[in-house]
């Protein structure tokens, strides 16, 4: 008779389980319902902050720019913030300008960012001050792009100068 008892118990709990379950909340029918809430106010289509932020056209035309050579970094000399002179070798003379007939491939040339100064601050307002100011943070091996401006002794003035 026990296992009768048994029997019918489990028989009643498996019948009346499924009416059971449908008065509680279903937990995955709830997360379903709060991910479908994300994902209406979220970014659309897996954008980010970051693929949203505007090329630098800038950038693109320096580093295209005829007038460039292309350089790695032997050696860098910091003084204070943004002042620093860099020792080039050249890897691709220019194809246009003071890069073309001065310079040699393999040439070793020592060269100081041009920047504009207000006092002894640095003017950071101005854009090829802001962009020169990056050769401060240069390392041994980084490849550059340069504009060689006017030649002063052995020392060459970089209209710009950016990591490549």
């Amino acid at each position: 008779m026990r296992v009768m008892t048994i029997g019918f118990a489990v028989g009643v709990f498996l019948l009346m389980g499924p009416s059971a379950e449908a008065q509680d909340p279903d937990p995955l029918a709830e997360l379903a319902a709060l991910g479908d809430e994300i994902a209406e106010t979220g970014p659309e289509g897996g954008g980010s902050i970051r693929a949203k932020k505007e090329a630098d056209l800038g950038r693109t035309k320096r580093l295209q720019d005829k007038r460039n050579i292309e350089a790695q970094v032997e050696e860098v000399n910091n003084a204070r913030f943004p002042l620093v002179a860099i020792k080039l070798r050249v890897r691709k003379p220019a194809k246009e300008g003071a890069g073309k007939t001065a310079v040699e491939r393999n040439a070793k040339i020592v060269v100081v960012p041009a920047m504009k100064f207000s006092g002894k601050q640095a003017d950071l307002a101005d854009e090829q001050t802001l962009t020169n100011a990056g050769a401060f943070y240069l390392q041994r091996g980084d490849r550059v792009m340069v504009r060689l401006g006017a030649k002063k002794g052995e020392v060459w003035s970089a209209e710009y100068i950016e990591r490549k």
